[in-house]
């Protein structure tokens, strides 16, 4: 059996100061493999401008489709994605999804108001001990195929992060939520150590 050698990056700690790191990576395995998406995690909107920056440097054509909080997530009834930011993206030809969590969701206010932990708050913890980031890239990528943004039948790159920036990108095949145990994780292309 032969194997594939191939270059992981791997940083000294998470946070924004790997983002353009991990965006350059993101873009150039995505030419190499020839994925045509990229999901991106983003909450401002200013990570997913940034990747879009970087797809046109390379002149890849990948189409980008940037994930951000479910309306009311930390103000109620408001997206944290301002209106604006969300129009620049769109007018730049990102797919912009808004949806719950995969790996929280309604279970959250449940485990808040009665305690415990449900199974979708485990799995989330599992992927946490890989990176946070690699966690965010997971549930990235189901909420983009969920939202009909990504085909579960071809490999995407996803990128998540520590907060703020991306630390944190991911070659996969995704799965809708309903399919989870769907989903293959075909190579680490950048994570914190």
């Amino acid at each position: 059996m032969v194997g594939l050698k191939r270059n992981t990056i791997y940083f000294e700690r998470g946070g924004s100061e790997c983002t353009d790191s991990t965006l350059v990576a993101s873009v150039e395995r995505a030419r190499e493999l020839g994925i045509t998406h990229i999901v991106v995690a983003t909450s401002s909107g200013a990570t997913a401008l940034s990747l879009l920056d970087e797809v046109e440097r390379q002149g890849t054509g990948a189409k980008v489709v940037a994930v951000t909080y479910h309306a009311g997530y930390k103000h109620t009834d408001s997206l944290t994605a301002s209106e604006d930011v969300i129009s620049q993206l769109a007018s730049r030809g990102a797919r912009v999804i808004a949806t719950t969590h995969a790996l929280s969701g309604l279970s959250r206010s449940f485990s808040e108001k009665y305690g415990g932990a449900s199974i979708p708050e485990v799995i989330a913890d599992a992927y946490r001990r890989i990176s946070q980031g690699f966690k965010v890239a997971i549930e990235c990528s189901i909420m983009a195929a969920d939202g009909g943004a990504v085909s579960t039948q071809d490999d995407i790159v996803a990128i998540g992060g520590s907060g703020t920036g991306a630390d944190t990108a991911i070659v996969l095949r995704p799965c809708n939520m309903n399919g989870f145990f769907d989903m293959k994780v075909r190579e680490i292309i950048s994570m914190p150590r």
